[in-house]
């Protein structure tokens, strides 16, 4: 062989190694890009989660000191203050998630794409694209959920911290006897800001337990206990 053959045989198998190369790079990165999106948004989802607990622990505990007939109404709103401040903490995490979810879903989406683009065979091309598309719809809808739950839940812990303050200037029983349908009214809308913050989380941790690799699939049903054998039996 003439080293002009060398040469030119030496060049193009370095081209494809480093094509080769690129490609795996580009699908490690792919691979990276999906499990950042998938921490992000669970952890959105996790959050909306917690501050919707913590909510729902700081009306209980109001209504336990406006409707309860404890003679300790002290120790009561001690201990509701304290899960009215881990509630406003709870509320302002979820807020915050927001911005990083949608920061690893730009990422997320563009690697996809860019992924889609190295496929040539035309009919998975475009099936890979439907796909894509399907996901950055349903991801639009579980944001626009997401989101909304978190907004919901601030000024509903505004309402119930007005109502505290309103018990910290007279903790009395007659001041609880005067918020009792002020509480009931607050309670009625709290299941309503609660029913929308899980249907939001259901929705999310639905979309991405989906884009894990390694979710969990239906066992197959053992031949044995198959709908036909038992018919059989």
């Amino acid at each position: 062989m003439s080293n002009l053959r060398r040469s030119m045989l030496a060049a193009v198998t370095a081209s494809l190694i480093v094509a080769a190369t690129g490609w795996v790079s580009a699908q490690s990165d792919g691979i990276k890009d999906t499990e950042r999106f998938v921490k992000s948004g669970t952890s959105m989802s996790e959050a909306v989660a917690g501050a919707r607990l913590s909510a729902q622990t700081a009306l209980d505990a109001h209504n336990l000191l406006i409707m309860g007939t404890s003679s300790n109404m002290k120790g009561e709103y001690k201990k509701l203050v304290y899960a009215a401040d881990v509630m406003a903490k709870k509320v302002a995490d979820a807020k915050k998630m927001a911005a990083e979810m949608d920061k690893q879903s730009a990422a997320y989406f563009t690697s996809r794409l860019a992924a889609l683009g190295q496929i040539e065979d035309p009919k998975l091309r475009d099936l890979a694209k439907t796909r894509l598309e399907a996901s950055q719809k349903e991801y639009e809808a579980i944001k626009v959920q997401l989101r909304a739950a978190s907004d919901s839940l601030a000024p509903f812990a505004k309402s119930l911290n007005d109502q505290i303050r309103y018990l910290g200037a007279e903790l009395t029983p007659g001041a609880a006897d005067s918020l009792a349908t002020e509480a009931t009214t607050l309670t009625d809308r709290g299941h309503d800001v609660f029913a929308q913050a899980d249907a939001a989380v259901n929705a999310a941790n639905l979309y991405f337990n989906a884009l894990r690799p390694n979710r969990a699939r239906p066992a197959p049903v053992p031949a044995a206990t198959s709908e036909a054998t038992v018919q059989q039996q």
